[in-house]
This record gives C-alpha cells, sequence and structure tokens, in this order.
C-alpha cells in the first residue's frame, strides 16, 4: 500500500511539469517570437527608411528561421526597461548586444557569448595627450564632463571611476556622442564595437573627436532569456555555438565591421541575407583566402602563379 501511495504522490507531482508547454513550443505554436533590441546602437541594431538591420537584427531573423517561425521587433525607450519588459512578457528574448554580468543573471538566464567587447571612449582631442590610447586616460582630465548612456554596464562601470557630478545620462550611445560633437561634454563611453564603428562612420570629426579603443576590459554580449525553460536555453547554446562555427557570425562581423556598406548608402538599408547565402559566402572568402595565401607562398621564386 506504501509503494502505490509513493507511486500516486509522484506522479500527482509530475503532472504539472510534464503538462507544461515549453517556450519553443509555446513560440512556435504562436508563429511568431518577439525579439527586444538595442535602440539605435550601430552596428548591432539601426534603422534606415522605416526598415531595422543590424547585426542583431540579422542573427534575429536566422534564429526565428530556425524556429520556423516570424520575428517581431520591439525596441525599448531606456536600456533600463529591457529585462523588465522581457519579465513582464513583452519580449521572448533580448538580442540587444546585452553584457552578461552576475547582477543581470539573478534576473535573466544568459545564453553562451557571441561577441567580446572592452570599455571604449570617444573624447574631444585638446583634452588628451597625443598618445593617449585608453580609457583609463580619462582619469587625468580635469573637471571632466563624461557622456554615458543610462542603464548600461557603461554607466556601472563609470560610477566606479568618477563623480557622479561628472557624469551626464543620456537615453542612446549616438546620443551621448552627438553631445561629444557639440562640446556639451568631453568625452563619452560605451562599448568598444560602437566607439570603433562610430569613429570610423564619422571622419567629419577626426579632427576634434578621437577614440580611446585600447582594451581595459573583458566583457561579452548574450541573449537574454527568462528563467525556468532549460530546454530552451539549451537549444540557445546550440544556436550561438552553431552560428560561429558554421562561419555566420564572422561573415555578419566581416560585413558590419570591416565593409560597413550600410554606412556608405545612407537612406537605404543594406539586402538581409539567408543562411544559405551566408554559407556560400564563407565558402567563396574561404577559398579567396587560400588562393591568397598560396600566392604570397609562390612569391620570389620566380613562376607566375593564378
Amino acid at each position: 500500500m506504501k509503494r502505490y501511495v509513493l507511486f500516486f504522490f509522484s506522479v500527482l507531482f509530475l503532472i504539472p511539469v510534464m503538462s507544461q508547454a515549453s517556450e519553443i513550443e509555446r513560440i512556435q505554436k504562436a508563429g511568431v517570437i518577439t525579439v527586444a533590441l538595442n535602440r539605435d546602437y550601430p552596428p548591432f541594431c539601426m534603422e534606415k527608411s522605416g526598415t531595422l538591420f543590424g547585426l542583431d537584427v540579422d542573427l534575429a531573423h536566422l534564429l526565428a528561421a530556425h524556429l520556423d517561425v516570424k520575428v517581431r521587433f520591439i525596441r525599448p525607450e531606456t536600456y533600463d526597461q529591457q529585462i523588465p519588459g522581457l519579465l513582464a512578457g513583452e519580449a521572448d528574448i533580448i538580442m540587444a548586444a546585452m553584457t552578461r554580468t552576475v547582477q543581470r543573471a539573478l534576473l535573466v538566464n544568459f545564453s553562451t557569448p557571441y561577441f567580446e567587447v572592452s570599455q571604449a571612449a570617444l573624447v574631444r582631442r585638446e583634452k588628451v595627450p597625443a598618445d593617449a590610447k585608453a580609457y583609463f586616460d580619462l582619469l587625468e582630465i580635469k573637471s571632466l564632463r563624461l557622456g554615458v548612456k543610462a542603464g548600461t554596464t557603461h554607466e556601472d562601470f563609470a560610477r566606479q571611476l568618477f563623480p557622479a557630478t561628472a557624469i551626464k545620462l543620456y537615453p542612446t550611445v549616438a546620443a551621448a556622442a552627438e553631445a561629444v560633437v557639440r562640446g556639451e561634454v568631453d568625452a563619452m563611453v560605451a562599448d568598444s564595437p560602437f566607439v570603433r564603428v562610430w569613429h570610423n562612420t564619422h571622419v567629419e570629426h577626426y579632427t576634434a573627436v578621437t577614440a580611446l579603443l585600447e582594451p581595459v576590459t573583458r566583457e561579452f554580449y548574450a541573449f537574454a532569456i527568462r528563467k525556468g525553460d532549460a530546454d530552451f536555453l539549451s537549444w540557445l547554446n546550440v544556436f550561438v555555438e552553431e552560428i560561429k562555427s558554421d562561419g555566420t557570425l564572422d561573415l555578419l562581423v566581416h560585413e558590419y565591421f570591416e565593409q560597413m556598406a550600410w554606412a556608405a548608402k545612407p537612406g537605404e538599408p543594406p539586402a538581409r541575407q539567408n543562411r544559405a547565402e551566408f554559407l556560400k559566402n564563407r565558402f567563396i572568402i574561404d577559398k579567396k583566402t587560400r588562393i591568397e595565401q598560396r600566392r604570397r607562398a609562390f612569391q620570389g621564386k620566380g613562376d607566375n602563379y593564378e
């Protein structure tokens, strides 16, 4: 009799677990996944002619394709609304260049990282020596006025180093960068990808503004989901590992950070490639690389090589 009672209670406790649909099942049944993006954060999320594009946007489309669902994007007004919005059910996942931190991990589950960054800065040239290279060179500026995007790890890091009176908050990193151009602040801090891209795409301000890009921290972007679904997290980690191993992520990085065609054609977003096109391009790039390597190996040996 005791065994039957134990069996009854075991089944009773298992019923809610077995009957509860996973996040993946819920998303596939709905036919759409809602993705929270960063607002105005080149080259991860940008907008031209009413179309969203960028590295995170492309990854979101690929993720949705793997799930065989449509994708819907939301962009919270401020970054500190990202996690509360996810927890409130406004989004299914955050794909917004979000840095993994132990504080955030108390609230959400993070995927395997997909991008490594460091703290960096844009600063007015007259405020630093000509050999300034790193974020910490800002510590030498007297009466520094520093622009920071609110609700980010940039703000947390800045508050550890500078007095509160020196820090001015902005809704986006782009707004903080423009404040540097106007002379409203002496410098702004952000993750290295934004600083590098902004500096390379705003050559008209080169004489007035310089970038401090020497790495001073190691931080990692990851996707965030609600706690409680180990299957969704495991699948998401496999997705991240696949885009790393099959060359998809490398191609996106090359497109958005090296080729930068999106910056050369104002007013028109670049065409989005599907996964097959990514893999085809990876094959072509690898083949060209091997050819160039063999060419260099044969240079100076007296024979022409094609």
